[in-house]
């Protein structure tokens, strides 16, 4: 596949493009299975976007988003925390599981990213724990604590909340919005959900461009050591912009295949610098392109590469994905 970029430097417009992290293109070893971020790679990257992960290896533990594409949401229990209730992702297999802390910010620094919406839903450990209650956390529209015999005090009226929150630039101004995973406050009990389907939530309703996202999680359900919820839920479909001020579309071009790529990619473009970069900027391969060349990738791992063609009349960029 041939892909053609076509932009130039000038004061007339601005031009706006679009995208969304779906997570497919991170990969996963197997069908029904996750990344919790064991190998010690730390974040991980979905096209433009960066979701934080730290894995500790002294306790096995993780925080931040792990990525799943695991489908049972039957099986009760924090061995089944990787799996979304839904069984799948939002309109593909993989999606990313949040546990208990973490942050979604844009890869590519020198890119003015803007994050517009995202899907979410509970996870089946969560779900089926207020459905059900287990031995930690209570069921949800009991009056009773998880032990069954406990007044808890809330008479039953549970809920389980997310705050997403919204900040332009780091340590900057917050603004937030509260979803409900769970909600058993109606008077009409028949109105009590957990939720399970995925949700989508309006990122441009907040007062200012959001560029970094953290959330916090809340339940109806706490005790001596915090929330007896277990603190999950899964996301997917961040969809997100980015503009390209003072920019104007003109005829310089670049044409590049095959893309997706393998072994090599093909360049055929004007004479200038052209530069191929990773998710997070990391210059990978530089050469002054005269017509056309030939870059060799064997070595390289599977992932999102941006190809930028530069000269005095203007820069091309070029997202390619092997």
């Amino acid at each position: 596949m041939m892909a053609t970029a076509a932009f130039i430097c000038s004061n007339l417009s601005a031009q706006t493009f679009y995208g969304t992290s779906t997570f497919d293109d991170i990969t996963l070893s197997a069908i029904d299975t996750f990344d919790n971020g064991s190998e010690g790679n730390g974040p991980f990257s979905s096209d433009l976007v960066n979701f934080s992960n730290y894995y500790d290896d002294a306790w096995g533990s993780w925080n931040g988003f792990s990525i799943s594409n695991m489908t049972d949401n039957t099986t009760a229990g924090w061995g089944n925390q990787y799996s979304a209730y839904t069984g799948s992702g939002y309109n593909s297999s993989n999606y990313a599981v949040y546990y208990p802390s973490g942050l979604i910010s844009y890869s590519v620094t020198n890119t003015d990213l803007i994050f517009d919406s995202l899907k979410v839903t509970n996870t089946a450990y969560a779900a089926i724990s207020m459905r059900d209650g287990d031995a930690f956390a209570k069921q949800f529209g009991s009056i009773y604590a998880a032990d069954g015999v406990t007044v808890d005090g809330t008479n039953g009226e549970d809920f389980f909340r997310l705050w997403v929150i919204g900040s332009e630039y780091p340590g900057g101004p917050k603004d937030s919005m509260e979803v409900y995973l769970a909600d058993y406050r109606f008077s009409d009990n028949s109105q009590d959900y957990i939720l399970d389907t995925w949700l989508n939530v309006d990122l441009t309703t907040m007062n200012f461009p959001i560029r970094h996202i953290g959330f916090r999680l809340e339940s109806s359900d706490n005790g001596g050591w915090g929330m007896n919820t277990p603190s999950y839920f899964a996301i997917d479909n961040v969809d997100f912009h980015w503009t390209t001020v003072g920019l104007e579309e003109i005829d310089l071009s670049m044409n590049v295949y095959p893309n997706p790529f393998n072994d090599q990619l093909i360049v055929n473009g004007e004479n200038g610098l052209l530069e191929l970069r990773d998710l997070n900027g990391k210059l990978i391969h530089s050469e002054e392109l005269t017509g056309n060349t030939l870059i060799e990738t064997v070595t390289l791992p599977s992932g999102i590469y941006f190809l930028q063609l530069t000269n005095d009349r203007g820069t091309a960029l070029q997202k390619v994905i092997k």
